[in-house]
């Protein structure tokens, strides 16, 4: 229901077929398929925002963060290939900043996934202290895999850290990457923002003001994007501080950024089932249960639903749910526990 409202037909067409470039279906948006709200308002909120709006995500570990910028940026490439009928995009229009390596090659499938469908109209490059300075045989044609074609013909992605940044901004052979730049850079994405504390958070401020200026950009033209994973005590505090951050960063006014916040929907009990309170029967006979019947039976048990409650509010020790379960927390119990848990899933 999105296409053509909100994301660009193409780029839908390369969510929901990503096996053209050859990968599985791993990373296959189905037309079908909802998005998360915390997604769908980070996509309203960068596409639709104007002026420019500041985003920062905050959600737990593996709950799509990624897909928060990174289908915007993507709709927002298609939008101008579209423009310049078709012809590849050359200069950097979207920066976005990994804290480590193995973090900024953990992108690569889902790029290819979501570039190569746009028969190399759109690229990306993974640019770190291990991208080879001459070129290499490279399977896809939305890969730029060497520093060679990085500097003679820029793509529009540029996944790389605060440290190759810092040299791109000063090193003479890295310029002509900035001069087929200029004016050109309207994202910035900032992943786990949470691991700049202090002097670090000053100095990428102070790195990403030097950016914008060497890009030539304006702040208000640039959207940033910081992620984090979700808060220890998930307070408002805690948000203002990690909003404050974002706008001193971007360099507008905290106003001008949004917070957006994944949290887990858990679906709640049958009150019927969780006041009939019956004993569940051995493992054994369980396991030889459909998954329905062993659901019903389950949530019929108080001690059952009890330990649900309580793994899905926060972690536990193991010793601590063998109590709930058999009353003592002594290694066969524990062994008991895992046995359950491994039922429950």
């Amino acid at each position: 229901g999105l296409e053509g409202k909100l994301l660009h037909p193409s780029l839908v067409h390369a969510l929901r077929d990503p096996q053209r470039a050859g990968l599985n279906e791993d990373y296959s948006f189905p037309a079908r398929r909802r998005p998360y709200r915390h997604q769908l308002e980070a996509w309203q909120a960068l596409i639709q925002g104007q002026p420019p709006r500041s985003v920062l995500v905050t959600s737990g570990t593996g709950s799509g963060k990624t897909e928060c910028f990174l289908i915007p940026i993507l709709n927002d490439l298609a939008v101008e290939l579209e423009q310049r009928q078709n012809a590849p995009l050359t200069g950097v229009r979207a920066l976005l900043l990994y804290p480590l390596n193995a973090l900024i090659k953990s992108q690569k499938d889902r790029l290819v996934a979501w570039s190569e469908p746009f028969d190399g109209g759109i690229r990306f490059c993974l640019y770190n202290g291990d991208t080879p300075e001459t070129p290499v045989r490279n399977e896809w044609q939305c890969e730029v895999a060497d520093r060679r074609t990085l500097r003679a013909n820029p793509p529009p992605l540029l996944v790389t850290n605060a440290t190759m940044l810092e040299y791109l901004l000063v090193r003479n052979e890295d310029r002509p990457i900035i001069e087929q730049s200029q004016g050109q850079l309207r994202w910035i994405v900032i992943d786990e923002a949470h691991t700049y504390v202090g002097s670090q958070a000053a100095e990428l401020t102070l790195l990403l003001r030097r950016v914008l200026h060497t890009f030539g950009c304006h702040p208000g033209d640039v959207r940033f994007i910081a992620t984090s994973a979700t808060l220890g005590d998930a307070s408002a505090a805690s948000r203002q501080h990690l909003a404050e951050f974002l706008a001193d960063v971007a360099g507008v006014s905290v106003d001008r950024v949004r917070v957006i916040e994944g949290q887990r929907e858990i679906p709640a009990l049958p009150e019927s089932l969780l006041d009939s309170n019956r004993p569940r029967p051995a493992l054994e006979t369980l396991h030889a249960r459909s998954p329905q019947e062993r659901f019903l039976t389950l949530a019929s048990d108080g001690r059952m639903s009890e330990l649900r409650a309580r793994l899905v509010t926060q972690p536990s020790l193991l010793s601590q749910l063998a109590e709930i379960l058999n009353g003592r927390a002594d290694a066969p119990a524990r062994r008991e526990t895992l046995q359950w848990l491994d039922l429950c899933t």
